[in-house]
C-alpha cells in the first residue's frame, strides 16, 4: 500500500469519526445533556462530587423516611384528638340545646297560668315500678315544698308530692295505679274519675255520663273537684272510648301527654293548698 492510499484511508476514518461525534452531540443535545458533558470535560472532578452528592442525598432521604412516617404518625393522632374533642363539644351544645328548649317549653306553659307560684325543680331519680310509679325531685321542704303540692311539665300535669326531705321530694306519677283525680273532658264538659293504669302508662277516666259524646283526641283537664288540684290542668287526650249495652256509664282510655321516661325538669306549684274533704265524707249521727 503506497503513501496515497494510507492518507485517504486516516482521512476517511477522521471523517467517519468526526460524522460518529457530530451524531453524538445531537443526541446529548436532543435529551439536555450537552452541558453535563462539556462540564464534565470542563472540570470532571467537579461533576464526580455532584453525582456523589445526589447518590448521599438520596440515600440520607431513603434513610429519614422512617422519621417522616413517625412524624405522620404523630400528626394523625394529634388531628384525632381534636376531632375527639370537638365530638364532645358537639355533644355538650346538643345536651344544651335540649335543655334550653324543654326549659323555654316549661316557662311558656307557666306563663299561661301566672296565677300559680311555681318552683323550678330537676328529676334526679325515676322509679317505675309496677307498683309505685314516681320520681324524685331536687326541691324539698326547705324550698317550700309540702306533701301535696301538684306537680307539672311543659305538656301537662305529672303527679302530686307525696313525701318530702329538706332538698328533695318524691313525686307520684298520675299514671301509678292508686292516682285517683277528678277530671274533665274538654269538649263534652262531662266529668270522671281517672285512675292510673300503672306500667303501661295509659289511664281510664271512669264514671262518665253514658249520654256524653267522648270524642277521640279529645283533651282531659284536671276538673278541680274535690279540691286536691287546681283545675283545667292537660292531663293526656282520649285514645278509646269503652260504651257496653248493660253500662250505666262510659269509660274514656288516656294517654298522658306528659312522656314520664324523659322528664328532666318540672315545676311544682307552691301557691296551691289542697282541700281536705274527707271530712264531709262521715255520714251524720243519727
Amino acid at each position: 500500500m503506497n503513501l496515497n492510499e494510507a492518507q485517504q484511508r486516516i482521512r476517511g476514518g477522521v471523517i467517519a469519526v468526526l460524522i460518529g461525534l457530530a451524531i453524538v452531540f445531537m443526541v446529548l443535545d436532543s435529551t439536555g445533556n450537552l452541558e453535563g458533558l462539556f462540564s464534565f470535560v470542563r472540570d470532571p472532578i467537579s461533576v464526580l462530587m455532584q453525582w456523589t452528592s445526589g447518590g448521599t442525598d438520596t440515600v440520607a432521604e431513603a434513610l429519614s423516611g422512617p422519621r417522616d412516617l413517625q412524624a405522620a404518625a404523630q400528626e394523625i393522632n394529634t388531628l384525632q384528638a381534636q376531632i375527639d374533642t370537638l365530638l364532645r363539644e358537639n355533644a355538650q351544645l346538643r345536651e344544651d340545646l335540649g335543655t334550653y328548649r324543654q326549659l323555654e317549653d316549661l316557662f311558656a306553659r307557666a306563663s299561661e297560668t301566672p296565677e300559680f307560684q311555681r318552683v323550678l325543680a330537676s328529676v334526679i331519680a325515676y322509679n317505675t315500678s309496677p307498683y309505685f310509679q314516681s320520681i324524685i325531685i331536687d326541691k324539698g321542704s326547705a324550698d317550700g315544698v309540702v306533701v301535696g303540692m301538684p306537680v307539672e311539665a311543659a305538656r301537662g300535669l305529672v303527679g302530686q308530692v307525696f313525701r318530702t326531705s329538706p332538698h328533695a321530694a318524691q313525686v307520684l306519677l298520675v299514671s301509678d295505679n292508686i292516682s285517683s283525680i277528678p277530671a274533665r273532658l274538654v269538649d263534652s264538659r262531662a266529668t270522671g274519675l281517672l285512675r292510673g293504669g300503672g306500667l303501661g302508662g295509659s289511664m281510664a277516666l271512669n264514671w262518665i255520663d253514658l249520654e256524653a259524646p267522648v270524642m277521640l283526641d279529645e283533651i282531659v283537664v284536671t276538673s278541680g273537684l274535690g279540691g286536691r288540684f287546681p283545675p283545667d290542668l292537660v292531663i293526656g287526650r282520649v285514645i278509646e272510648v269503652q260504651r257496653g249495652e248493660a253500662e250505666l256509664h262510659q269509660r274514656a282510655i288516656v294517654q298522658p301527654t306528659v312522656n314520664f321516661d324523659s322528664l328532666e325538669e318540672v315545676f311544682v306549684i307552691t301557691d296551691f293548698q289542697p282541700t281536705d274533704t274527707t271530712l264531709f265524707d262521715q255520714l251524720p249521727d243519727s
